[in-house]
């Protein structure tokens, strides 16, 4: 029997991991897991439910929801701006809004500059 995963490039590092095919272009967990809001804070991006759903929490704040966020699902990852989602069958994804020229920093709109720092 084949695996149904493929062998997917993370576009922000390069790393090489398996994923399903329906979610290419998205980043590595190591990537995903330094989202931040565009002011820079850290966040954490679940599910909301065992069935699903969305929300960004503030990685610094047990609790502490960040409704732009968890409504509009932009999160910027080393300055890169990106879209999170929740996955079809649950977890969360992350990929660049644009895969092939992302909108980055505050030289083409809003967001923390590269590494975070705002």
């Amino acid at each position: 029997m084949t695996s149904p995963l493929e062998p997917t490039t993370c576009p922000l590092c390069g790393t090489v991991f398996d994923m399903l095919p329906r979610y290419h272009g998205i980043l590595c967990r190591d990537c995903a897991d330094r989202a931040t809001d565009a002011d820079g804070r850290r966040l954490r991006l679940t599910n909301t439910s065992l069935s699903g759903g969305f929300a960004a929490w503030y990685a610094d704040r047990d609790r502490e929801l960040c409704e732009e966020v968890s409504v509009t699902h932009v999160v910027y990852v080393d300055g890169v701006r990106c879209r999170a989602d929740e996955g079809r069958f649950g977890g969360i994804v992350v990929r660049p809004e644009t895969e092939t020229a992302p909108e980055t920093g505050p030289e083409t709109g809003p967001g923390p500059k590269p590494g975070g720092v705002s």
